[in-house]
């Protein structure tokens, strides 16, 4: 199921370009998992459930302690994320940009994150862009705002986002696409209509997560 190219109507406040930095407490209840911390930009946003998703937060929950009950036997440790996308470089980036006002620049992930760059147009000094992602297939979703990080063009800028994991499992896929509102006008980055998506997977005896390609620190 693709989420794209239909308008939200956004239900939180306009975010502006100078960055206004949120610090969303993180929940987690599964016992001896280490914390992850970004001492970067990103900070990690709190969950929130769109008014489209048509369960809740305790029902995901408890869906979620389900499964990590029923793998135990599977250590995160043990797995690792596979991307399903291809990314422009600079000057591709550049030109889709300028293009469709919205893509996905760059993004990363390490043990319980994805965090990313999102570019944009300088249309207006007001921005607000949303990520929009699902772990079942967008029977639930969530939305995280970016935060402003700079503007490596005059014309255009970066906001950088996270999502946090509450859990992996094997075969579990994580997919997101990007909502970006601006003078009044809403554009989407979903992939060509696919969304963005990664794959869990277990490791093989001789993957090594720090120099595997596909879980390289920049994708």
């Amino acid at each position: 199921m693709s989420y794209s190219d239909n308008p939200v109507r956004p239900h939180r406040g306009i975010l502006r370009c100078r960055s206004e930095r949120c610090s969303p407490n993180r929940h987690s209840e599964v016992k001896n998992k280490k914390n992850v911390r970004f001492r970067e930009y990103v900070d990690l946003e709190e969950f929130e459930i769109s008014s489209k998703a048509t369960t809740s937060k305790e029902d995901f929950r408890s869906s979620r302690s389900i499964r990590l009950n029923h793998n135990e036997e599977d250590s995160s440790s043990d797995l690792h994320l596979i991307k399903d996308f291809w990314l422009p470089n600079i000057h591709e980036l550049q030109w889709l940009t300028a293009c469709q006002k919205v893509h996905l620049e760059s993004v990363r992930w390490f043990g319980r994150a994805i965090t990313g760059v999102v570019r944009v147009a300088n249309l207006s000094f007001e921005k607000k862009i949303e990520i929009k992602y699902s772990f079942d297939g967008w029977n639930t979703m969530f939305s995280n705002k970016a935060s402003y990080s700079g503007s490596p063009l005059p014309t255009q800028d970066q906001f950088s986002f996270c999502i946090f994991l509450p859990f992996l499992d094997v075969d579990m896929e994580v997919v997101f696409c990007i909502h970006f509102e601006s003078n009044g006008q809403s554009y989407w980055d979903s992939n060509g209509g696919h969304n963005y998506r990664f794959t869990c997977v277990k490791s093989t005896f001789n993957d090594n997560p720090l120099f595997h390609t596909d879980c390289s620190i920049f994708f």
